[in-house]
């Protein structure tokens, strides 16, 4: 069978260039009411709430609001955000099915108490974007298996794109660096499928770190997603200070580690982390916007703006899906097709 997984990372260029052309479209239904809130709520469950947590980190020092970002979970059942009216509420609810039953509970609760709603998915008549306020397509279209990717990078600009937009951002130089960006995409697949190839070795990994600071702690938590629902190992994800406070004891010989290494705070305790790590194991991985190309290094463009976690991301993409092949796996097959109506966790 086919492994649709490559068709969608290949996707990607196209997808992302339409989300940016059709910016203005999109975020014209936002109602001016919800422009300025003060206190914005994010729910989402799995990529979606990785591309939260991303999305927060890049734009929550320049915006003048809170943002809270809490699985469906917690936020219904122990944290008092939706249970009170507040006007400089707003609820953003994330789902790439529109099927997360956490989450469509999240938006009913909210709209008991009176608090505005946004909800943004791929399916215009899917549960949730019926049961919001608004409704914002995060125009990736369908994407037929459980590992996201496409969806994922679609959420993350799609998501950056409406909070600026009620924040009162000016957009423009960010538009304008994802164009570079998304036009590298290519070039990052390409060199990661030949760091895959002269690496093969990685397939057999038991268990696996990755490690990021920064932005690209959540993109470190959605390559970690990725590579746990594709080669169904243990893999570790840790903020990198975090793990430099006990997890670090796991870098041993055979261990296998992937570090983000970019411009930011974290820099200097990222290249002490890495000068570390290769005294310990051979099986070290370096993404990095600083470093040259190498056995050791996939190297991307530096977009300061955005922090490169576009292209960072994709490299993940690749992994997933090319070191599964190499154990006769397709990582698009469904695992456990019926597991999350069985559970509960999705409207059939």
């Amino acid at each position: 069978m086919e492994n649709k997984m490559w068709t969608y990372i290949d996707e990607q260029k196209d997808v992302l260039l339409n989300i940016l052309d059709q910016e203005e479209k999109t975020l014209s239904s936002l109602p001016k009411e919800f422009i300025n809130k003060k206190e914005i709520i994010i729910t989402a469950s799995g990529s979606s709430l990785n591309a939260a947590m991303l999305v927060k980190a890049m734009l929550e020092r320049k915006m003048e609001c809170i943002i809270h970002v809490e699985t469906p979970f917690q936020l219904r059942y122990y944290s008092p955000l939706l249970l009170s009216y507040n006007e400089n509420k707003l609820l953003i609810a994330l789902s790439q099915t529109g099927k997360s039953t956490g989450t469509l509970e999240c938006l009913t609760l909210a709209k008991e108490n009176h608090i505005p709603t946004i909800a943004m998915t791929a399916d215009d008549k899917s549960p949730i974007a019926s049961c919001a306020d608004t409704h914002i397509n995060i125009l990736c279209g369908e994407e037929l298996v459980g590992p996201k990717t496409k969806g994922f990078t679609a959420t993350v600009i799609t998501l950056q794109l409406v909070l600026m937009k009620l924040s009162l951002l000016s957009s423009h130089q960010v538009i304008e660096e994802y164009r570079q960006s998304i036009n590298e995409l290519p070039q990052n697949i390409q060199d990661s499928k030949k760091w895959c190839e002269g690496h093969k070795e990685w397939a057999k990994a038991k268990a696996m770190s990755i490690v990021g600071f920064g932005v690209h702690y959540p993109t470190a938590r959605e390559g970690t997603l990725k590579i746990l629902e594709t080669m169904q190992i243990p893999i570790m994800n840790f903020d990198m200070e975090e793990f430099m406070h006990g997890p670090h004891r796991t870098i041993v010989e055979d261990s296998y580690l992937i570090m983000i290494d970019t411009k930011g705070a974290g820099q200097t305790l990222m290249h002490n982390l890495i000068d570390f790590s290769k005294t310990k194991t051979d099986y070290y991985l370096i993404i990095s916007t600083m470093r040259d190309e190498n056995q050791q290094t996939i190297h991307v463009g530096d977009y300061p703006m955005t922090s490169s976690w576009l292209n960072i991301v994709v490299i993940f993409q690749v992994l997933c899906t090319y070191f599964p092949e190499i154990n006769g796996m397709n990582s698009s097959d469904p695992i456990y097709g019926d597991f999350a109506t069985t559970v509960g966790t999705r409207i059939a």
